[in-house]
């Protein structure tokens, strides 16, 4: 690129040609400082290619006049080969699609796809990609919360699963410059923030759940007093992920538990409807679209072998596939905790993995178990 300063007459004619194309509206200091972050100032040669129509307008014209550009600006041109042979490189990407190819070279020499991290044909297919299907996830879901193609394809959209970049990843923030330009809200608001928060925020159920004979809720600090005795024992935290606790630990874990969280992690205190602490049961929604959960529990050692720990799990287990609507729920466990193993089982979970010696724990290499419960195979029990 040239090293020349940029004159006045080239700055006026770019910015000429960027509103042009974008409209008159005015660039805050706020609007300013997100520019300069996520763009670079345009290079004086960058200028005259995009006057001669030979690279992209600038994404963003500064209050003071500079032009911006992203910092990969004109790059696309080196992977083509030179700038005579970007057109036919670019459209390419749409091999069996010619016309929607020539649309979106326009947009790219435009300067607009601005809601984008990398600018380049890849993204650009793939951004299109997720909008179909945020679109079919949110029209399935407005019909059927629950409707698991739709968690799916908008886990998929929104946050991406392995090798499929989700639009969370792809797009920008952008600015309220963007919305005045482009009429409305910004990809990112209208793409990841309404589907996430109508589809992905978890509401909690109201509180307590009830059974027979058990209350499950949130944790309070005057629980704390019903886990020093266990959680000091060696024998009752062996299969169990933590070491020993003293009282001055078990106080400041259940503190935590009283904390607000990001919304998909419920620890439960689980009670006899006297108010006894007996245990503690945990739902932590996970997997694509959160349309899986992860479950487990703990029963006190003076209340074991009462029960309550599968009549609190099979609340735990209502509670993740009829007011969250998941479609599986897992539970995974040392593979020497033989009681949990059979609590899984009396829950009508499957064994699906035995991992051997997958696990370190405690200064050991211990193996583990998964087990698993789909939600048609739950429909079945209740049936």
């Amino acid at each position: 690129m040239g090293d020349d300063a940029l004159t006045s007459r080239d700055l006026h004619a770019v910015r000429d040609r960027f509103v042009a194309v974008n409209g008159d509206h005015p660039m805050t200091p706020k609007d300013d400082a997100y520019v300069r972050e996520h763009f670079v100032a345009a290079t004086p040669e960058a200028v005259t290619l995009m006057l001669e129509g030979r690279l992209p307008l600038p994404s963003y014209v500064l209050s003071d006049g500079t032009p911006m550009v992203p910092g990969a600006h004109g790059s696309l041109a080196e992977h083509a080969g030179g700038l005579d042979r970007l057109h036919d490189w670019f459209v390419a990407f749409w091999e069996d699609d010619p016309a929607t190819g020539e649309q979106e070279w326009a947009a790219y020499l435009s300067g607009q796809y601005v809601c984008l991290r990398t600018v380049d044909p890849v993204r650009m297919k793939q951004k299109t990609e997720r909008i179909a299907d945020a679109t079919e996830a949110v029209e399935r879901l407005r019909r059927d919360p629950s409707d698991a193609v739709g968690r799916g394809l908008l886990g998929q959209a929104v946050d991406g699963v392995i090798a499929v970049p989700g639009l969370d990843a792809l797009l920008l923030p952008m600015t309220a410059y963007d919305r005045l330009r482009f009429g409305g809200p910004t990809s990112r608001a209208l793409w990841v923030d309404v589907p996430r928060a109508e589809f992905l925020t978890p509401v909690a159920p109201a509180w307590p759940l009830r059974t027979e004979r058990l209350v499950l809720r949130p944790f309070v600090l005057d629980d704390a007093d019903a886990f020093v005795d266990a959680w000091a024992s060696e024998e009752w935290t062996s299969l169990l992920l933590s070491r020993p606790m003293n009282r001055a630990e078990v106080h400041a874990m259940v503190r935590r538990r009283t904390e607000p969280g990001d919304g998909e992690f419920f620890g439960l205190a689980v009670a006899t409807h006297d108010g006894t602490v007996v245990g503690d049961s945990m739902l932590h929604l996970q997997g694509t679209g959160l349309s899986e959960g992860e479950i487990g529990w703990t029963i006190l050692p003076e209340y074991a072998g009462r029960g309550y720990a599968t009549e609190a799990a099979r609340a735990v287990l209502e509670m993740a596939f009829v007011h969250f609507g998941l479609r599986r729920v897992v539970a995974n466990l040392d593979a020497r905790n033989d009681r949990s193993a059979a609590l899984c089982e009396r829950l009508g979970m499957r064994r699906e993995v035995d991992k051997r010696g997958d696990f370190w724990s405690k200064g050991l290499w211990t193996s583990s178990y998964e087990y698993a419960l789909l939600a048609e195979e739950w429909r079945a029990q209740q049936a």
